[in-house]
């Protein structure tokens, strides 16, 4: 397993090309793109190469430079989790830059913004945020099991075939290395499809791994994250 803490640019760039622009690229992922010095820069190439690009963060790591440039750009999801009351998220990270930073993602003109909250919005940038910019999101996910249950009860495990009521099968996480796991609740990296530092695109959707994983959502015994995961939904419901 590879340690490197964030991916290099020039990989992101050899990964990239192996993507059809029919795919658009997210930066979301297992933690908070914008702490990757490299993120903006990786935004903006993956723009110019045709993706669409949606974005979800926090806003940690970002500046006020970072927005500017992402205004010149035509986003197809932009979504900011804001941080709560202190219910759910770390609230020492909310000071005047955070606050300043909120305030121009609300003036700047970036079509579709959403903020996000888990619970209530911090009280210092609760009247900042437009009404009807604010969505409150659904309770807290155990990230497919990997949560500690006394943090965040898992779920139980669904029996038989499933969908995946977002299609997460095809919303892929790449990692530092290359590698490619299966989405953004498979943090314990248990389906990993590839790596694009060596392969195509295609090739991941076409290898055992992927085929199993298939198998398993239409039935097939064998072990499948998804069971545990809240965004998989039965087949046999009536």
């Amino acid at each position: 397993m590879s340690h490197a803490s964030h991916l290099d640019l020039e990989d992101f760039k050899r990964c990239l090309a192996r993507v059809p622009t029919s795919v658009d690229i997210g930066f979301a992922g297992y933690s908070e793109p914008w702490l990757n010095p490299d993120c903006t820069e990786m935004v903006e190439h993956a723009f110019a190469k045709g993706h669409g690009i949606r974005i979800f963060t926090t806003l940690v790591g970002m500046n006020g430079q970072d927005l500017q440039r992402l205004q010149a750009l035509r986003l197809g999801v932009f979504v900011v989790h804001v941080f709560d009351d202190g219910t759910y998220m770390n609230s020492r990270l909310v000071g005047d830059k955070y606050r300043d930073l909120v305030r121009q993602l609300v003036d700047a003109d970036i079509p579709l913004i959403r903020f996000v909250a888990l619970g209530e919005p911090h009280p210092d940038i609760a009247d900042i945020i437009p009404t009807e910019a604010l969505i409150k999101a659904r309770p807290v996910s155990s990230r497919g099991g990997s949560v500690d249950p006394k943090i965040v009860a898992p779920r139980q495990p669904v029996v038989g075939a499933l969908t995946c009521v977002d299609a997460r099968q095809y919303r892929n996480v790449l990692l530092p290395n290359g590698d490619v796991t299966l989405c953004s609740m498979d943090f314990e990296r248990r389906h990993v499809l590839g790596n694009l530092l060596y392969e195509g695109y295609s090739a991941l959707f076409e290898k055992p791994v992927f085929r199993e994983i298939v198998d398993r959502m239409n039935g097939a015994d064998g072990f499948l994250l998804c069971r545990m995961c809240e965004f998989a939904d039965p087949n046999d419901r009536t």
